[in-house]
Order: C-alpha cells, then sequence, then structure tokens
C-alpha cells in the first residue's frame, strides 16, 4: 500500500499518527519513519491490524504470504 493509503485507512479507524505513536510508546516521526521505509517488524505489525490487513498486502516489499506460514 502507498503510504497515503495506509495513513488514510488508520484515519478510517480513527488514529492520528500522533495517536498511533502514544499507543506505541515512540515519537510521531518513528511511525513517519515507517510509512517512508524505516523498517520495523513491531510497528508493521501493529499498523497492520489496525487497519485489518495482512503486513503482506500493506507493506508488499517487506513481507510475503509465506511469512506468514
Amino acid at each position: 500500500m502507498h503510504r497515503e493509503d495506509i495513513k488514510a485507512a488508520l484515519r478510517k479507524q480513527g488514529w492520528t499518527l500522533t495517536a498511533c505513536a502514544k499507543e506505541l510508546g515512540v515519537e510521531q516521526s518513528t511511525i513517519s519513519g515507517i510509512l517512508l521505509g524505516r523498517r520495523s517488524k513491531r510497528i508493521e505489525l501493529w499498523i497492520s491490524r489496525k487497519i485489518s490487513r495482512h503486513p503482506w498486502e500493506v507493506f508488499p516489499d517487506r513481507y510475503s504470504e509465506e511469512d506468514a506460514a
């Protein structure tokens, strides 16, 4: 997914990047960094769960369906 699509999906679930950061105990810039390509499995999986998607759908360049097996 494109980073703007991820942000829109989070907003549809009632999440701002600031609220995400607070929930995860990180800076907002950390969340922004993840959306721009920085890696954090913990945060990527959290985002995927919050928007009810598989990690390989949200971050296809980082995960594959085989990772779930």
